[in-house]
């Protein structure tokens, strides 16, 4: 039996007000359920609304979400996280303490027959040239030492300021934007890939080519959008 949830752009911790803790509430009551029948979960970036790993120090905010994903490895959910453009360092954390594979970049994999492309989706669009560039900045080895001299009290903060602008950037629906991604996906099905799954665009969308399917996996501000795959059949859903 297959049960393989996809969930990306949870953005969990954007501030500290009511309606960010009731939203929150909501993610983990979402993963206790899905807890109960998951074989896979796979975490298409920006789970957080900022991760970087320093080498002793984790975030208090991520306790509950953290102990849930380790109790979900314990049951043997098999669990895959990429890399999002608000995950600007994972280190060895997920893997080692959370028994979750980890990636920088695309994951691809076969399940139930079926060829899978997963990739978070940051600076796909054409307009994103200097977004490119900027990933490149983030992700540089060097630089993510310099950044963990800052104490996290400091560190964090600013890297939360950072990450608020992106969202604001990522909000800007663009329809050629659309496009970029529709055409990238049908790349990887001329690939080979069945289903890719994509996230970053915070706009939730299932597009079906000649048997392949592309879903953008949206967010969890409003839409509480994910995918699921039970073997047979890849369709994108919405916890209410």
């Amino acid at each position: 039996m297959i049960k393989a949830y996809f969930i990306s752009d949870l953005h969990i911790g954007v501030d500290n007000s009511d309606k960010e803790k009731q939203r929150q509430k909501k993610i983990l009551e979402f993963l206790r359920i899905i807890s109960n029948d998951a074989t896979h979960l796979y975490i298409v970036g920006d789970l957080f609304d900022f991760w970087y790993e320093y080498k002793q120090v984790i975030p208090k905010k991520y306790f509950d979400f953290l102990h849930i994903l380790k109790s979900m490895t314990l049951k043997n959910v098999e669990m895959h996280y990429l890399a999002g453009n608000h995950d600007f360092y994972l280190g060895k954390f997920f893997d080692e303490y959370l028994n979750i594979k980890t990636w920088q970049d695309e994951y691809t994999f076969e399940l139930g027959g079926k060829k899978f492309f997963l990739l978070h989706g940051d600076g796909l669009a054409k307009r994103d040239k200097s977004y490119r560039f900027l990933k490149r900045v983030l992700r540089n080895k060097t630089n993510n030492r310099i950044f963990r001299w800052l104490h996290p009290d400091l560190g964090i903060p600013f890297a939360r300021v950072v990450s608020g602008s992106s969202r604001n950037f990522t909000r800007n629906i663009n329809l050629q934007d659309e496009n970029d991604y529709k055409e990238f996906a049908e790349e990887q099905f001329a690939g080979g890939y069945d289903y890719v799954l994509l996230g970053h665009r915070h706009i939730p969308l299932e597009y079906e080519k000649e048997n392949h399917i592309y879903i953008n996996l949206g967010e969890w501000f409003e839409s509480n959008s994910y995918a699921i795959f039970d073997g047979n059949e890849l369709k994108l859903d919405y916890y209410k």
